[in-house]
């Protein structure tokens, strides 16, 4: 699956290109954010990625020694891209947030 959890509510999708991006969203419930990775800004991830309060933004790749948050919104969004990478080597172009 192309796809990881951000939240209880929100779900990060990734694409390899702009086509197949634009294939999915008719069956995606409610989208919240679909852009190019290059396009995204600190303002669309701050709104997408789960706010931890008092200390910044999750780490979606949760190191056992090193820090679990992260102080930037991109900064939160790109470990959930590398946490997806990690899973099942999918690179990500185009990226999609689909709240349920």
């Amino acid at each position: 699956m192309n796809s990881v959890k951000l939240s209880a509510y929100s779900r990060l999708y990734a694409f390899s290109d702009y086509r197949s991006m634009k294939t999915a969203l008719p069956y995606m419930r409610q989208v919240v954010l679909a852009k190019a990775l290059t396009e995204v800004e600190e303002a669309d991830a701050r709104r997408v990625v789960m706010r931890v309060p008092g200390s910044g933004f999750q780490n979606y790749l949760q190191p056992l020694g090193g820090r679990q948050t992260k102080t930037t919104g991109i900064a939160s969004l790109i470990t959930a891209l590398q946490l997806l990478y990690k899973q099942n080597g999918f690179s990500a172009r185009y990226i999609v947030v689909e709240r349920s």
